[in-house]
């Protein structure tokens, strides 16, 4: 079967399934000792089937090792959206405090964008505008950092047929948590504990 590249670079890469079978997810995160300071979670979308071709259609990564990184702690979860013929857009998304626990936040997007895939395919497939206009309240000045569309498009289209290993969602917890030396049920409540608002409610801070 063809699949999307997983994310090159990182400690651990792997495909999750995505609940459709059009989707497909992709995983990857770094480990220190029994701490993640780096990960990113994809969603790749089939847009062709003769050959099958797979573009990465969402991200939601965190990055505390490089001073240009994205870090959800400071700057809150974000989701870079592509779509076929516009710019990359980038929604912040309103939600609960994030856990402690790196390997919960990474299975609280998985699980995020599982659930909210037909949404981030319409966006996509640009039947349906993302999130909603900013509301700038503070003179005009968004105060969070993102990465510049060419960039992101670039990352997120660059696919190839690879082999990688698929795990399940019950394998992907127990990745997180032997990373971070706990159990999966700790990781589980704390993802079950993520409160994530619906992308429909997501502010569109750069497009």
């Amino acid at each position: 079967m063809s699949a999307p590249s997983p994310p090159t670079g990182y400690d651990v890469s792997k495909h999750v399934p995505a609940g459709r079978r059009d989707c497909l997810l992709t995983v990857g995160f770094d480990q220190d000792q029994q701490h993640i300071p780096r990960f990113l979670v994809q969603l790749h979308y089939r847009v062709a089937t003769d050959p099958i071709e797979w573009t990465a259609i969402t991200r939601m990564d965190h990055n505390e090792t490089s001073a240009l990184g994205h870090d959800v702690y400071r700057e809150g979860l974000h989701v870079d959206v592509a779509r076929r013929s516009q710019p990359t857009v980038h929604l912040q998304l309103a939600h609960a405090p994030l856990p402690i626990s790196r390997g919960a936040v990474i299975r609280g997007c998985a699980n995020y964008l599982k659930r909210e895939a037909e949404y981030f395919v319409d966006v996509f497939e640009e039947h349906r505008s993302p999130g909603r206009p900013p509301s700038w309240s503070d003179g005009g000045e968004p105060t969070p950092t993102f990465i510049p569309s060419r960039r992101v498009e670039g990352d997120m289209s660059r696919e190839a047929p690879a082999d990688a290993d698929m795990v399940s969602d019950e394998e992907l917890t127990e990745l997180l948590a032997d990373a971070e030396g706990m159990t999966p049920e700790e990781i589980e409540r704390g993802a079950a504990e993520l409160d994530i608002a619906p992308p429909e409610e997501a502010t569109v801070v750069d497009e």
